[in-house]
């Protein structure tokens, strides 16, 4: 799917870079911080899937202030405050024609929500804010804030690593091992601002002080918080807000990241589309409940080498072939194809199980070996794409299964529990990036005496 067309307003001589996307009932200004480069935000899988669901209820509307992403440079030694990032934000919404918005804002970004909501209440609608803090820093009258050491700390930590795969590890702990999203990252910050942009606008950020604004806010205003983030004690910072915006909400959300696109998601996707709407008609509209299969040719590199090139081309085209013909006997789709493996999904783990035994059986009338691996849940739906957790883990066990065996996780083990399907315990594995140990259980029968109890 094509990103949306980028656009440009100008404020005060300057251009500043927008893009819309959507056509919901409810204008929506998202606002992701000090990070802005809407052009290769569309890069970020998982920005696009969050984007793209806000837009099944409303005009998301997006732009780059001064001074950030593809809008306009400052003058040397300029960083704009609050007030100016508000009046890039009103030039743009002139440019679209929406006279009020809903505004979704994240942590530094909060400083340009309370200034809106209270100097142009006419204009926003209701607020959406994620980690927010009135004044960053710990003050004689603020015991709530930071320490001076922890604002010198988070300084000293952008000037340094500012565009490298450092900062994944404190912005997005979760995804710290995950080193083509650290690539991504690193490179979208380089796009945003240069390190001494960025120190510059956070130490700008750090000294601000909203705390007069909070009682000036008066729409309603929802505050979406991760208790314990690094660096910044989110949870004491979103509970002095709540007790200063007159009817605002908090609702507490899990994970250690400061962006809520990269991890649990869909939670923060329900809360804001409650609050917006009062329902969450299309929370989970992008989740299918499915069962995934991986497989792929055993020995595939030794293979390739005694066939020779062309051989070997020759041998994977007539695998691929039978691989789609078996998924397509077994009404599945194959979502990918790499090689000579393969990724496909089914509806039921039935008749994915069913076509698995097919693959193994036409692979050895073929003289070659496969491994399969099999698991199922909710997956993130998007198109002819299907990402999450459960495909992640389908592939990590396919990775695990030994030659000529297919393997599967307990859970789905347990989702055909009754049927004729036997199965024979493989042990407890723990799988690159996957919290915790997960059983994993061979198609076949088991061997006499082995236990089979649940662990």
């Amino acid at each position: 799917m094509e990103p949306p067309q980028t656009r440009y307003a100008t404020a005060a001589g300057a251009q500043i870079a927008y893009q819309t996307l959507g056509a919901g009932p409810i204008d929506l200004v998202f606002i992701g911080g000090q990070l802005t480069q809407i052009d290769l935000i569309w890069d970020l899988p998982e920005m696009e899937r969050f984007l793209r669901r806000l837009a099944n209820f409303s005009r998301v509307i997006l732009f780059d202030r001064r001074g950030a992403g593809i809008s306009d440079p400052l003058a040397a030694g300029d960083t704009p405050d609050a007030e100016h990032w508000a009046a890039d934000l009103l030039c743009v919404l002139d440019a679209v024609k929406a006279t009020q918005v809903a505004l979704l804002a994240e942590r530094d970004a909060c400083a340009v929500a309370f200034h809106l909501a209270a100097h142009h209440p006419q204009r926003i609608a209701s607020l959406v804010l994620g980690n927010p803090s009135a004044r960053f820093s710990v003050a004689p009258d603020y015991p709530e804030g930071e320490p001076e050491a922890s604002a010198e700390q988070l300084c000293a930590l952008l000037s340094e690593h500012w565009g490298t795969e450092k900062l994944v590890s404190v912005t997005v702990p979760s995804r710290a091992d995950d080193a083509a999203f650290r690539r991504l990252a690193a490179r979208f910050q380089r796009a945003s601002a240069t390190p001494l942009r960025a120190a510059a606008h956070y130490r700008q950020f750090l000294n601000l002080d909203s705390r007069a604004l909070l009682p000036r806010v008066t729409c309603p205003t929802l505050l979406l918080h991760r208790p314990q983030l690094p660096l910044f004690h989110s949870g004491r910072h979103a509970r002095y807000v709540e007790r200063n915006v007159a009817g605002s909400r908090r609702v507490e959300l899990p994970g250690s990241s400061l962006f809520f696109t990269f991890e649990h998601a869909d939670e923060a996707l329900g809360a804001i589309e409650e609050f917006l709407t009062g329902a969450r008609e299309h929370a989970d509209a992008g989740r299918s409940l499915l069962t995934v299969l991986f497989t792929d040719v055993v020995g595939s590199t030794k293979l390739a080498s005694e066939l020779g090139d062309a051989a070997w081309r020759d041998l994977v085209a007539r695998v691929q072939q039978m691989l789609q013909t078996r998924v397509d006997r077994f009404r599945g789709r194959v979502v990918d194809t790499a090689g000579d493996g393969l990724f496909a999904v089914f509806e039921t783990p039935t008749s994915a199980l069913r076509c698995a035994q097919a693959l193994h059986d036409a692979a050895s009338a073929m003289n070659i070996g496969i491994r399969t691996g099999l698991h199922a849940g909710e997956c993130e739906v998007s198109g002819e794409s299907v990402r999450g957790l459960v495909v992640h883990i389908g592939a990590r066990v396919a990775g695990e299964a030994r030659p000529h065996e297919i393997w599967v996780t307990g859970t789905l083990r347990d989702l055909v529990a009754g049927s004729d399907f036997e199965f024979a315990r493989r042990g407890n594995f723990r799988l690159k990036g996957v919290e915790g140990a997960r059983r994993l259980f061979a198609l076949a029968r088991p061997e006499p005496g082995e236990d089979e109890a649940d662990d």
